[in-house]
């Protein structure tokens, strides 16, 4: 394996030993800033709302006049995930967390809690372990389990659970719950073996961005790169909509989401990271998308065999759609992904299970490869393969029109 491809693995299991929720992303907040912290001609910061923006710009762009350069490119990930949070105490005594579960005053270790985001319907329906995490990042276990009628308030959403934690700790509310899954593990297998992790959705998009403004800047590149690491997108794509409402990047910038995407028909895991030309709502642009054309065809002059794919990826909704709104152009890349959201059948399924998220190894190095190609190649999208093949239209097929026009 290349030093490259293991730094992007490492830099991917590292933001995996973080836990996040959506509205708690301290902890993977502070490790970006820490990675973007040890590179050299990056410039970073955090806006109002608490989303990391990070600009690469190598010095032969920064000195060329502005009508003479070409747009920014923007990528474009989120660093929660679907958790719970929980909201306040409950009247009933504590439930046991498990068999191993310390005997003594059951009281005052029970919770209601409230659903972050689409996690999975199993979840609010069995026994799940779980643990909460507090702001100095300790793992206090604890339990999800269903929450009684009796535990309900009048005006309560429906998504709500009960936790239990394993022994009594004063909480402050509100407060996050996360699965008690792995943090991060890879399998052997075919194309690199299989990543599994708590929260492949959407560390693998954050991680695979890390990367390839590592290289970029390491190299000094030609680029005008920005990376972005938004809050609350399981939410409803809160970080990426409040930043592309605020205009925090320049209006020009070709703003490209970063996700990791449910399996979908004619999607398959080991054969590439997709290029999304939509999501569940939005069909995205033409014109960004080339730059991916481009970069694919730099690429695979140096690798033949370099896979991707190309699909809409309806599964979901995602942050290009928040900018393409406000009217930014917009493209993506999604990582396919399996058991999306934890969910072993399907999020709405009430009888599945909870489990890791899992995507190939090949696909999330070729992700980190192709978005760093990308920095390179936005000016190489006006004239990128698939513009070339349409628009050259061989002088026999020409003549032969003509002749047999008609006219």
């Amino acid at each position: 394996m290349l030093e490259q491809e293991q730094r992007a693995l490492d830099i991917l299991a590292g933001l995996a030993a973080n836990p996040a929720a959506p509205f708690h992303e301290w902890a993977v907040a502070a490790h970006i800033l820490a990675v973007l912290g040890g590179m050299d001609g990056v410039e970073y910061g955090r806006d109002e709302f608490g989303n990391i923006i990070a600009r690469y710009t190598s010095p032969a762009i920064a000195a060329m006049p502005d009508d003479e350069r070409e747009p920014p490119i923007a990528f474009v990930a989120h660093m929660d995930h679907p958790g719970y949070e929980i909201v306040r105490r409950s009247d009933r005594r504590s439930d046991r967390v498990s068999d191993a579960a310390a005997e003594g005053d059951a009281d005052g270790r029970r919770y209601v809690a409230q659903a972050l985001g689409g996690v999975p319907a199993a979840s609010m329906r069995k026994r799940i372990p779980a643990f909460v995490l507090t702001p100095t990042g300790e793992r206090l276990r604890a339990e999800i389990s269903p929450l009684g009628d009796d535990e309900r308030a009048d005006g309560d959403d429906a998504r709500l659970a009960a936790v239990t934690l394993a022994e009594y700790a004063e909480l402050a509310l509100p407060a996050p719950v996360i699965f008690d899954l792995p943090d991060f593990g890879i399998e052997p297998g075919e194309n690199g073996g299989t990543i599994r992790m708590r929260a492949a959705d959407d560390l693998a998009g954050c991680g695979a961005i890390l990367a390839a403004l590592e290289r970029l800047s390491a190299s000094g590149a030609d680029a005008d790169f920005f990376a972005v690491f938004t809050r609350a997108e399981e939410g409803g794509l809160f970080g990426a909509r409040l930043m592309a409402e605020a205009g925090t990047l320049p209006q020009d910038t070709l703003v490209v989401s970063v996700e990791s995407s449910p399996l979908i028909p004619g999607v398959a895991q080991g054969e590439g990271v997709v290029v999304r030309t939509g999501d569940r709502a939005y069909t995205f642009d033409a014109d960004a998308e080339q730059v991916f054309s481009a970069a694919l065809a730099s690429i695979r002059e140096r690798d033949a065999g370099f896979k991707a794919q190309r699909q809409l990826m309806s599964g979901g909704g995602c942050e290009a759609t928040a900018f393409a709104v406000f009217d930014y152009t917009v493209t993506g890349l999604a990582f396919p992904l399996g058991n999306w959201h934890n969910a072993t059948t399907t999020i709405p399924d009430p009888d599945g299970g909870v489990d890791s998220e899992y995507i190939s190894v090949s696909d999330y190095l070729g992700g980190a490869a192709l978005i760093a190609e990308s920095g390179v190649s936005v000016a190489a999208r006006h004239n990128s393969p698939t513009r070339r093949l349409i628009r050259d239209i061989p002088d026999d097929v020409r003549q032969r029109m003509l002749g047999t026009s008609g006219g």
